[in-house]
Order: structure tokens, then sequence, then C-alpha cells
């Protein structure tokens, strides 16, 4: 079993657990890694597997347990029903586990799984993606230009998918929120919020909105929707100093600040808009999980991360459903 606390030698022995529609990407991602030699893949469907692993020219494994022993990390994007079993049965035998976001099905499953990785000393990772999209990359690196921060709005709307539809809308799509309002705010406690939400296309919520009230008297306001016409995502923070605005579907960036010099009525503005430069999120989170294991030092999002998140809508979520 491998001593994680210490940098580790390249390449790791990897595969993927789950080869859906997002795994079958992971999958791709381990293959452009130098420092993963890919052992294959993994997927209750006997089929589906193969089918990727054709694709991709690698190994199918019968199950999960027939792994052990011959990887050193895996990327777990089985069902969110699954996440628990799987990456007990991963940890347990010492390797570093990666798992797609909600960490767990149920937020008593989440604190065990942080719990056991934190007794075996074995890295544990969560898919929050999110922080990995080059326009809120470059709205955190930014956001000190903007004074103190007074105001967090984020959004994020689609059409209604099948895929991720097995956990309500607080699971599927504000949790990326909520772990992206922490990680911008460094860490903030959450002092007050309300929260409402509704249900449209599935049996569970698909819509809802929620006020957040954190410790430096930070307002935020969450809206997210599986049951909107058109895609948009956003972020827009409110400073003493400015305001800015991250549109992550279109990947700009605008900065809107007080004109030290207007020259008329309606120059009172100075905005700058910026196009982010393109890049594959899913690969820069792939390599992030690797530098951490290579270097031995914590997870770019850790389990305690996701834990955390997952505390905070497991509260929105009994609020909603009062």
């Amino acid at each position: 079993m491998k001593k994680w606390t210490e940098p580790q030698r390249a390449p790791l022995r990897g595969a993927v657990v789950g080869v859906g529609y997002l795994g079958t990407f992971h999958a791709q991602k381990y293959l452009k890694n130098e420092n993963i030699q890919m052992m294959g893949v993994c997927d209750f469907n006997k089929a589906q597997a193969e089918k990727v692993a054709h694709q991709l020219g690698t190994k199918v494994w019968a199950n999960p347990q027939s792994l052990l022993g011959h990887v050193d990390m895996v990327t777990i994007a089985a069902s969110t029903q699954s996440h628990y079993e799987l990456c007990e049965t991963f940890l347990n035998a010492g390797v570093a586990v990666n798992v797609e976001k909600p960490l767990a099905a149920r937020l008593d499953q989440a604190e065990a799984l942080v719990n056991l990785a934190d007794s075996k000393k074995v890295p544990l990772a969560v898919g929050h993606i999110e922080r990995f999209n080059p326009a809120i990359v470059e709205l955190k690196r930014l956001i000190s230009k903007l004074g103190s921060i007074k105001i967090i709005d984020l959004q994020r709307m689609g059409p209604f998918r099948t895929r991720g539809s097995d956990v309500n809308v607080l699971y599927d799509l504000a949790i990326h929120d909520v772990d992206l309002l922490y990680w911008l705010t460094d860490g903030q406690d959450v002092t007050h919020f309300l929260a409402q939400g509704t249900s449209m296309v599935s049996k569970e919520l698909d819509t809802a909105k929620i006020s957040i009230e954190m410790s430096h008297k930070i307002l935020a306001n969450i809206s997210v929707s599986r049951v909107h016409p058109h895609v948009s995502r956003s972020i827009r923070v409110v400073g003493t100093l400015g305001t800015m605005v991250a549109n992550t579907a279109a990947g700009t960036l605008e900065l809107i600040q007080k004109n030290p010099h207007p020259k008329d009525e309606g120059d009172f503005l100075r905005v700058t808009t910026e196009t982010v430069e393109k890049a594959d999120a899913l690969q820069a989170e792939t390599d992030a999980f690797v530098s951490c294991l290579l270097r031995g030092v914590p997870m770019a999002v850790s389990g305690h991360d996701g834990l955390k998140a997952m505390r905070l809508i497991a509260d929105i979520e009994k609020q909603i459903s009062k």
C-alpha cells in the first residue's frame, strides 16, 4: 500500500469506474496525461465498458474489486447512489480516489468517506469541475480589484437532461455554486439562508432560489434550474471598487468600475470586457488530481471541501422540504 503522505513516482496506475457520458470523458483525459498508466475502465453495464474500452484502446475490468492491486488511483463517475460503496472499496484498499460530485448520495455517507480517507491517509478528491472553468479561475485571480466584496450572484440554468436527474437540482447544480461561494470567499461561514424550490419534470426539485448571508456580511444569491429553455451560467461579484461578471458559458469576463475622468453624462462607468482563453476544465481537474498525488500535497478540491458543500446543501434541502 502506498504512503500517500510522501511524493510519488510517475506514472501512476489509474482506471475510471463508471464510463457513461461523463465517465467516458474522464477516461479520455486519463489517456492524455503522461503521468498516468491507463489500466482500463469498469462499468456496471458491461456492454458500455466494452464499447468505451474499444474506442480508447484500453482494457475492460469485470468489476471494481478486480481492479484492486492493479491501480494506484481511480476516478469514480458512476451513479451518485453507488458513490459510497465504490469509494469505500478503493479507500480501504489504499487507492487514491477522485469522485464526481456530489461526494455521496447522503450526508452521513459523505462524512463516513471523509473520515475513512483521513484515517487511512488516502487522498480523496471531489470533482467540482467549475473551480477549473477558465472564466472562474480568472475571476478568482482578479477579485481583489473589487475591494471589499458585498454581493455575489450565481446563476446556473439549462434544459432538463436525464443525466444527473438521479438527484435533485440542489445536488445536481446548486452544489457547484455552493462550493464556488466558499472558494471565492476563502471559506467564509454561512450565518443565515433562506431557500425555496419547485419540481416540474422530475419527482425531485428542478428549480431553487437560495439567499445566503455569510460571516463577513457578504450577501449571496444562488439561482438554479434544470427546466430552463436556454443555458445561462454566470457569476456577478459586487465590491466597493467595482463589479465583475463572469459568463461561464460564453467564457467572458466583464469588469465595471467608476470612470475617474468622465467626459459626459453617459461616461461615469468604465467597462472592460475580456474573452478568456478556452481551456479543457476536465483535463485541468484530472491533471491537478495527479499532480497533487505526485507531490504529496492536499487535493485541489478535497473530500473536506466536498463535504462542506454537501452539509449546506443538506440544510437547504431540509428548509425547502418543510
